[in-house]
């Protein structure tokens, strides 16, 4: 059986209903939880007969228990918008909203002849309406206040606020007071003597705000969270809320604290050092994205996605602004295409300015060297990375010397593919094991005798007479990539 279903009086068609008077009356005071809860069941009211349609798929969806769920249908049955036909299996009935706005279920108003009493009493400012009272029934039924914790709650708010403050505010704090499992008298008292004691650190915490008021309640709860939760003291806090200039408020002091308490940093002196290091890290980012050709109106992003993994990584700011001058004459001007470089020579271990120059130098040198061979053989081109892989091959897998293998070269000028057959050569010399200079020279003199017998039929055309593009001719510095990337 489904879920959620309408009642034979509420039509349905291709799309969700949502009544007006639903958004005007009942939405404002109700919690994010019910009201997410109340939209999603009233959609699978469009299909009670899917698969989907159950108690499983609903907690999955909202990520919420299924006491969440119940609680969530029990206050909507309260306000007379649903009906729970089943509690096992859970089936829930929608209700016309218009047929029950402002009027939840009958209760007996003897009950609670006690309970309005104090609640006017603490509320002078205006008169409290009969759906106000109905709300605070909800919380006593549903949530299982004490009475007298709701009327506890109510007096604290319209002493933080005013007397005549609006109930939406009393319901959010006693339901925030539920989730804390707070819906006792004793319970409630006790957080309340807890936020008064520390009245007095909280006013100094406004004051280095810049703020020249009191707490409210959500404001003493942070502060709560923040020594009891975090176990800050009293000079940290002040010194953090100091930090923020009179620019932000009880929010941001608490976006401050909890980054430093997941970073383990409890004392001044950690979370100086921490912010002196942040401070660099932003220089690094503008100088690295200036050198990318990029600009941002903020660069809290670039440093928490990049620059922070590269220097805890080790890297400074001499090698990061390097590898950024690399990466824009490489094309590669965004901030993932350096970190792709980045990752690449961090996995070779190169992590300071020196390491990655010597590296560097220790290619360019390599590549001289490659260059030479190429240009005994004839050919007017850059070193590619078959080259680099073949010359590693040759010199250090076979054995043979830089010497060697130029002695070689200069027997391929003129064939179809120098290269290729230089490694053939070297490939047969290693084979028979001919590696020696001697032997070398010998098979040399004995490749160039067959080849005068032979010059006659060579018709391929030498590779001096070709035409190269601007891209096949270009440097060494642009050659890095194949070994880099």
């Amino acid at each position: 059986m489904a879920l959620c279903s309408y009642s034979s009086k509420l039509m349905i068609d291709n799309y969700t209903v949502l009544d007006n008077a639903f958004l005007n009356e009942f939405l404002p005071q109700a919690s994010g939880d019910d009201v997410k809860v109340y939209l999603y069941g009233l959609n699978l009211c469009s299909n009670p007969n899917v698969e989907d349609n159950n108690l499983d798929t609903i907690c999955k969806t909202l990520s919420l228990s299924e006491d969440e769920i119940v609680k969530s249908f029990s206050y909507w049955q309260e306000m007379g918008l649903v009906q729970i036909v089943s509690t096992n299996p859970l089936e829930i009935r929608y209700l016309p909203i218009r047929a029950h706005s402002g009027s939840s279920k009958l209760r007996d108003k003897s009950k609670y002849k006690d309970f309005n009493k104090q609640m006017q009493q603490v509320i002078t400012g205006r008169m409290i309406t009969p759906n106000e009272f109905n709300e605070y029934y909800t919380l006593i039924e549903v949530y299982h206040f004490e009475p007298e914790a709701i009327v506890l709650i109510a007096k604290y708010c319209t002493t933080i606020k005013s007397p005549s403050i609006n109930y939406p505010y009393i319901l959010a704090v006693a339901k925030d007071f539920a989730s804390q499992g707070l819906k006792t008298v004793v319970t409630v008292e006790e957080r309340f003597l807890e936020q008064e004691k520390s009245t007095a650190e909280i006013k100094q915490v406004l004051s280095a705000l810049g703020l020249k008021r009191d707490a409210d309640i959500e404001e003493r709860n942070l502060y709560l969270k923040w020594t009891n939760g975090l176990g800050f003291i009293q000079g940290v806090i002040v010194e953090v809320a100091k930090s923020l200039k009179k620019k932000g408020g009880f929010v941001k002091l608490d976006e401050m604290l909890t980054k430093f308490y997941e970073q383990h940093l409890f004392t001044i002196s950690e979370i100086n050092e921490f912010s002196e290091k942040r401070e660099a890290m932003f220089d690094i980012a503008k100088t690295i994205s200036k050198n990318l050709g990029l600009t941002y109106q903020t660069y809290e992003n670039v440093v928490d996605t990049y620059i922070s993994d590269w220097t805890n990584k080790g890297y400074e700011m001499d090698a990061l602004v390097f590898i950024s001058q690399y990466c824009f004459k490489q094309s590669l001007r965004t901030l993932e295409g350096m970190n792709t470089v980045v990752q690449k020579f961090f996995k070779l271990g190169l992590v300071s300015l020196a390491s990655i120059n010597q590296y560097i130098s220790g290619i360019i040198e390599n590549d001289e060297k490659i260059k030479e061979v190429i240009d005994k053989s004839g050919l007017l081109r850059s070193v590619s990375s078959f080259d680099r892989e073949v010359y590693k091959t040759w010199t250090g897998d076979w054995g043979f010397t830089h010497e060697q293998i130029l002695m070689v070269a200069e027997v391929s000028k003129g064939m179809g593919n120098p290269i290729t057959y230089l490694n053939k050569v070297l490939s047969n010399f290693h084979e028979q094991g001919q590696t020696s200079t001697e032997q070398i020279k010998k098979q040399i003199e004995s490749i160039k005798k067959g080849m005068c017998k032979t010059s006659s039929k060579q018709t391929e055309p030498g590779f001096a007479s070709r035409t190269y593009t601007p891209e096949q001719l270009a440097a060494v510095y642009d050659s890095l990539d194949d070994v880099i990337m």
